[in-house]
């Protein structure tokens, strides 16, 4: 009898623990949680300073009254960097309208850019047949910059045995406030499209 009380005991609290772990239950990982934290708690995006594939400087909030869908890769990238930059190409297609009505942008952020020159990343971009004009690939200024860009985003970058990442691989989505205000993971692409398919809707009914 005490043997069954005590294991049901580990197992209430784990349970509990469990439960308060994970935002009461609805988020199960990491990536989970942080996609639930900014859609709970949307964020100011700081004013940080970064360097675009032409090598002129810009601030995020250059871009006010935009949606800006954000991504974050290395030019180096043979996996999911590369659908990432794929689907982002599919997006600028699909969302035409919104983009030529100047109210879409299109960030691709390197978190390697000692080697992810200017030059790299207007490759990068080449590569997919981006339009310069709505997206664009950045780098930070600093070290400590692009730290704090990463810890702000909540990325997480853990370099691998062959000279590449293992990364998180997203969407985000800051508002035309400045805000973060989503994320979709690389595998959400049909919630990230209707999301952007609400915000055309919004745009066409409201003009």
């Amino acid at each position: 009898m005490k043997t069954l009380l005590a294991t049901l005991l580990v197992t209430i609290l784990g349970v509990s623990a469990l439960w308060m772990g994970t935002d009461g239950g609805q988020a199960f990982t990491a990536e989970e949680a942080r996609r639930l934290e900014i859609r709970t708690t949307p964020r100011q995006v700081p004013e940080w300073v970064l360097e675009n594939q032409d090598g002129d400087t810009f601030r995020i909030q250059d871009w006010h009254e935009k949606i800006i869908v954000v991504d974050f890769i290395y030019t180096s990238c043979l996996t999911v960097c590369l659908s990432l930059s794929s689907d982002m190409r599919k997006l600028q297609q699909t969302f035409a309208p919104l983009v030529q009505a100047n109210k879409l942008r299109f960030l691709s952020i390197s978190f390697d850019p000692e080697k992810d020159t200017p030059q790299r990343l207007k490759e990068h971009l080449s590569h997919f047949s981006a339009d310069f004009n709505s997206w664009t690939a950045a780098r930070s200024t600093s070290a400590a910059q692009n730290k704090a860009i990463l810890d702000f985003f909540k990325v997480i970058v853990i370099p691998d045995e062959y000279g590449g990442y293992i990364h998180s691989a997203g969407y985000h989505i800051i508002a035309p406030s400045g805000k973060l205000i989503a994320i979709f993971g690389a595998e959400q692409t049909t919630e990230l499209h209707s999301y952007l398919q609400q915000l055309q809707n919004d745009t066409t009914n409201s003009s």
